[in-house]
């Protein structure tokens, strides 16, 4: 999109800027105008809900909004109100939201770019260019984020690369070769461990490479589950990685496009570094979108996929003994998301934030209590999809 040189002479302005104002005790973003949701909605210890709105494909509109904890106001686009010398804004395709050091990092897939905010008013940073990036995941010294690495859907097998990027310079000081298609990262104890999907392959991956971050190196993969997707690690070290699990897309009589499922979405839980290895499925828990929080991981997916019926559930899995609860949103105030499509929880409050995806028109984001009662409900941009809270 030939945006790196406007990214690099507005974080060039930005710099100068800031050398020119005395420091602040207000974010600079406090003035942003928004819509109040939530009156008296106060986080505790934290200041904001961020969200990326990953836009549709090639549309070039991915936005960030946030929630502001102290007023409960909803702000749309903070990105391009807080940098405006950027005028294509963030880029094509937010594919994943993180927050480190104070610093936000946005993984925008069609752009080809990483950008880093300042997390306290949403200025640029500096953004580096990285081949079709998918997810991020940090150590004390570095960012790694899986890539495509050009990969074509339908084309020959390609492997796909993870990018090392220094947390200081903000440079790409490594780079090395994975799976197929690589989605979520995750470290645990000097480990890199990387989720391969084959999505673009005929047939799907089903392995998690593992790096040793010591010496950049991969150490070898574990055969999971097929085609991949998000994945965390937990403070003992185990893997907990969710599969895109296999379908078939065929048209009815009226040409309508009809998605059969030979194998569900589901959860595994996985160790490499023990012996033996080990890989456990979660039984019976289906995954479109999961976030860990605290001594849970958080789960929704549709229980009925199996038989073309839809029932989205959240799912909530200890980490302590793998134990499930499963709560279906029809029974609850979440019955009105139409298309989960994120999750969030806030571990002080233990508030359930979903992302409901509008491929027509503006996404919605819902807030509801840890029962599932609805607190508010936001208008949000195209496809709102990844969220944390800073």
């Amino acid at each position: 999109m030939n945006r790196f040189a406007l990214l690099v002479f507005s974080v060039a302005a930005l710099a100068v800027a800031t050398g020119c104002q005395k420091d602040e005790t207000t974010s600079r973003d406090a003035d942003l105008a928004g819509v109040n949701v939530a009156v008296g909605e106060k986080g505790g210890s934290f200041s904001k809900l961020f969200v990326l709105n990953e836009g549709n494909f090639q549309k070039n509109n991915s936005t960030l909004d946030f929630l502001r904890f102290s007023d409960g106001n909803y702000v749309s686009d903070a990105f391009g109100s807080m940098n405006p010398a950027v005028v294509q804004g963030l880029g094509d395709t937010g594919n994943d939201l993180a927050l480190n050091d104070g610093k936000l990092w946005l993984v925008m897939n069609g752009s080809g770019y990483v950008h880093v905010l300042d997390a306290k008013d949403e200025t640029l940073v500096a953004s580096v260019a990285v081949p079709d990036p998918r997810f991020i995941a940090f150590d004390s010294g570095h960012a790694y984020v899986s890539s495509y690495a050009g990969a074509i859907y339908g084309g020959d097998e390609k492997k796909g690369k993870v990018f090392r990027i220094d947390l200081k310079t903000y440079k790409i000081d490594g780079e090395i070769e994975v799976g197929c298609q690589p989605e979520g990262v995750a470290v645990a104890g000097g480990v890199l461990y990387v989720a391969n999907s084959g999505g673009y392959n005929y047939v799907h991956e089903n392995t998690v490479s593992v790096i040793d971050l010591g010496t950049f190196k991969v150490m070898g993969n574990m055969e999971v589950a097929s085609n991949l997707h998000y994945m965390v690690t937990d403070s003992k070290g185990r893997i907990w990685v969710s599969s895109y699990g296999e379908s078939s897309w065929s048209q009815d009589d009226a040409g309508n496009w009809v998605q059969s499922m030979s194998e569900p979405m589901g959860l595994y839980m996985a160790t490499y570094l023990s012996i033996p290895k080990t890989v456990q499925a979660v039984k019976d828990v289906h995954v479109s979108c999961m976030v860990m929080a605290g001594q849970y991981i958080y789960a929704i997916g549709n229980a009925a996929e199996m038989t073309g019926g839809y029932d989205n559930t959240l799912y909530k899995v200890s980490l302590t003994d793998s134990s499930v609860t499963a709560t279906s949103l029809s029974k609850t105030d979440a019955a009105k998301v139409g298309n989960p499509y994120g999750i969030c929880v806030n571990i002080e409050s233990g508030d359930i934030y979903i992302a409901d995806a509008d491929y027509t028109g503006p996404g919605k984001v819902w807030c509801f209590t840890k029962d599932l009662k609805k607190k508010w409900v936001a208008v949000a941009g195209m496809l709102p999809a990844h969220m944390v809270i800073y």
